[in-house]
């Protein structure tokens, strides 16, 4: 495998929200019981964080090699730059440390590591390979990516034995649940061609925009309400403006979607509303950070 071929093979402009949202959740759990925060713990579930990300998308490209001979030929496999059985090693090797750095970590951040890495598999490779199925695609994106990370990221101080690490997870799992059909509008023919059922193919493009373009903004609302009922400890007015200025950022990301969604089929690229969709998820990590460290 040439050197060449890792940045295709671990994306790591995908690697920033799972890395910001465990840090994020780390601060939420220090703001909210007053533990310490410790450098090398930090570091580790950093590294653990980076590292099980790099190898679900190592994975993905080994097992997706036919799917990307057609929808994105200038991949690393498709391209010569590596084998799908060198990004398979190097999804184990980065699994691996990972699970090691995740076990130094905590107990219960090695528990949410683990149940990520197994989700990350059970989505590319044979024979569950989730992402063939229309819901369970998004389920399993939606678990590690989404509902875990604020989990995790709390895990790194204290259990997760209480509601408010999982409301937070609720909040960004459904977001991820939704916000993950932004990257399949640019895969319909090699997914299509290779027995994938993605929303654009099932619904068409238009239905599924509209559908992704209410995960955008609706969840964000669940923050004030669970204020409300006191499951997350920042008064509702922070929360409020929290959920305001989410949703405000999510209906420009939904806006893409939806005013030309027979065209989102037809680029040879990523869509601009999945950057826009992952800029907002580190949105979600940062600025909730921001508000418990501000209200509390």
């Amino acid at each position: 495998m040439r050197a060449a071929a890792l940045p295709g093979l671990v994306r790591p402009f995908t690697l920033l929200a799972p890395a910001v949202g465990v840090a994020s959740g780390a601060w939420i759990a220090h703001s909210v019981t007053s533990l310490p925060l410790r450098g090398m713990t930090l570091v580790t579930a950093f590294a653990s964080a980076l590292l099980v990300t790099c190898a679900s998308n190592a994975w993905n490209h080994a097992f997706d090699v036919d799917i990307d001979r057609r929808n994105k030929p200038g991949r690393p496999i498709p391209s010569g730059l590596a084998t799908a059985r060198e990004a398979v090693l190097l999804g184990h090797a980065c699994a691996i440390v990972g699970l090691l750095a995740g076990y130094l970590t905590s107990p219960w951040f090695f528990v949410c590591v683990c149940a990520g890495v197994l989700a990350t598999w059970l989505y590319s490779a044979p024979p569950l390979r989730t992402k063939r199925r229309t819901w369970g695609a998004l389920l399993t994106i939606a678990i590690p990516r989404g509902a875990l990370v604020p989990v995790a990221g709390w895990s790194v101080l204290a259990p997760p034995t209480g509601v408010e690490p999982w409301a937070l997870g609720v909040v960004a799992g459904l977001f991820v649940f939704g916000a993950a059909v932004t990257k399949d509008f640019a895969d319909v023919e090699g997914d299509r061609e290779h027995g994938c059922r993605t929303l654009p193919i099932v619904w068409g493009p238009a239905r599924a925009a509209r559908f992704t373009a209410w995960f955008l903004v609706l969840p964000f609302l669940l923050y004030p309400l669970a204020g409300v009922l006191g499951v997350l400890s920042p008064a509702p007015a922070y929360l409020v403006a929290l959920a305001g200025l989410l949703a405000l950022l999510g209906l420009l990301t939904g806006r893409l979607l939806v005013r030309d969604p027979e065209s989102l089929a037809k680029r040879s690229g990523n869509h601009p509303a999945w950057i826009m969709m992952y800029l907002l998820l580190l949105g979600v990590h940062v600025l909730t950070a921001v508000v418990y460290a501000t209200a509390l």
